[in-house]
């Protein structure tokens, strides 16, 4: 006896297997973003910034675009992959090799947000 629903299955699953699956990216972007929209910060946003920029040394062995929030141009807060780290802005951009730097206010970043209906890069 035949059973065609499941070689449906089979065909399916094998589908589904066999397909190639985009590399992880990452959520730094949306975190980021998430980070500078939370109410305390939206109250009081001077001294907050959402930063999109090339880092040579995360964890892979090739540059990247990332983003974290600087607070008062000294401290840096990772956010992404659910992690809540906090570093001194010198000291994170020379350990990641920072470069291509882009700073947005929260107001900005939200506006972006809307205008590109994404989380980020922009630029």
């Amino acid at each position: 006896m035949d059973y065609p629903h499941i070689h449906f299955a089979a065909k399916l699953i094998g589908s589904m297997t066999s397909r190639k699956q985009p590399a992880y990216t990452g959520d730094c972007f949306e975190a980021a973003l998430k980070y500078v929209r939370q109410p305390e910060i939206m109250d009081d946003p001077d001294d907050y910034r959402l930063v999109h920029g090339n880092v040579a040394n995360l964890r892979q062995n090739e540059a990247v675009n990332h983003a974290w929030v600087e607070e008062e141009d000294e401290i840096v807060h990772e956010v992404s992959g659910g992690r809540y780290n906090v570093y001194l802005k010198k000291i994170y951009y020379k350990k990641h090799q920072i470069t291509t730097v882009r700073k947005y206010t929260p107001e900005e970043a939200l506006c972006l947000m809307i205008r590109h209906g994404h989380y980020g890069p922009w630029d």
